[in-house]
């Protein structure tokens, strides 16, 4: 048994009686937490698409769990179990913030092909319990930083997880009563499937609502260093500094396609300058984003058809 569960009690009535106990205090305290931030959420058109699973089946699953997948800075780990039957992802948190949130938000944007759709939770321990669909997974990060996995990552592919992560940003944006930002995009909470290549976004705990008619919220600083956005440092002096295209792309994609993609290399470079404008009100809408990274994706498929019937 792995030690995000709870401990196990001893078969007598009055260890079930405790355990029955325990269940039901985590259920009432997490179940108001949860429908809350729905409520706040939906605006009360709320559909909860999900199943509840009891700590028993939770616990019964995790027996003897095979694969650990971490998530951004170790906040959460995801392991691959057996329930009822079926492969899925478990995650256990390692923090109490913002799981509420997390179910909430993920259980209404489960629809939806590059975020990790989430089957189901259970309440009945100290933090929540996620699980989601079964994915061949690895995280980004893994695949962007571990030098031996490196090599799986072509320019295409590159451009299509961007243009995929960009996509499932852009529906929060969008598509809420009121606009929520993710808060902490980086590499290790994009989820690669291996089976088919589709980046799925997972963790929306930071994420946060922006008041009715209004285009910014002030709130504590909050995402992995390096990523966080440019202006919750805005008391601080950040320099952000562009060498040439060539100097700074990733070698691997060099030896790949060598110059012919400089131009791909440099409209993907302009995007990110705009992308990272100390000013907020100086960058593109995250709509706009992903339709420049669709419009070098396509460009970039043409650039490879071409280069395969020379």
């Amino acid at each position: 048994m792995h030690h995000f569960t709870r401990k196990k009690l001893s078969s007598s009535s009055a260890s079930a009686e405790r355990l029955k106990k325990e269940q039901d205090y985590y259920y009432l305290k997490n179940g108001s937490s949860v429908l809350e931030e729905l409520l706040a959420l939906c605006d009360g058109n709320c559909r909860i698409p999900i199943r509840y699973f009891s700590g028993t089946e939770i616990d019964r699953a995790t027996d003897h769990s095979a694969k650990n997948i971490e998530l951004a800075d170790a906040r959460a780990s995801m392991f691959t179990d057996s329930l009822d039957n079926r492969l899925v992802l478990i995650r256990f948190s390692h923090h109490f913030y913002g799981v509420h949130r997390d179910i909430a938000v993920t259980s209404q944007m489960s629809h939806l092909k590059n975020v990790l759709r989430l089957v189901g939770c259970c309440l009945e321990f100290e933090k929540p319990v996620m699980v989601y669909e079964y994915v061949e997974a690895i995280n980004l990060d893994e695949l962007l930083f571990n030098k031996a996995r490196k090599s799986l990552l072509s320019w295409g592919s590159r451009l299509r997880i961007a243009k995929e992560v960009a996509s499932a940003v852009v529906f929060p944006h969008t598509e809420f009563t009121t606009p929520i930002i993710h808060r902490t995009i980086c590499p290790s909470n994009v989820i690669i499937d291996q089976n088919n290549g589709v980046a799925k976004l997972v963790d929306f705990s930071l994420s946060l609502s922006l008041p009715p008619g209004k285009l910014e919220v002030q709130d504590l600083l909050a995402g992995r260093i390096g990523y966080v956005d440019h202006e919750y440092f805005r008391t601080r002096k950040i320099l952000l500094l562009m060498d040439h295209v060539m100097d700074i792309a990733d070698p691997a994609i060099l030896e790949e396609h060598r110059i012919e993609i400089r131009q791909q290399l440099e409209d993907y470079l302009d995007l990110v300058k705009i992308c990272t404008l100390s000013k907020g009100e100086d960058r593109p809408y995250m709509i706009h984003v992903a339709r420049e990274l669709r419009q070098i994706e396509k460009c970039f498929r043409a650039l490879s058809v071409v280069a395969h019937e020379n």
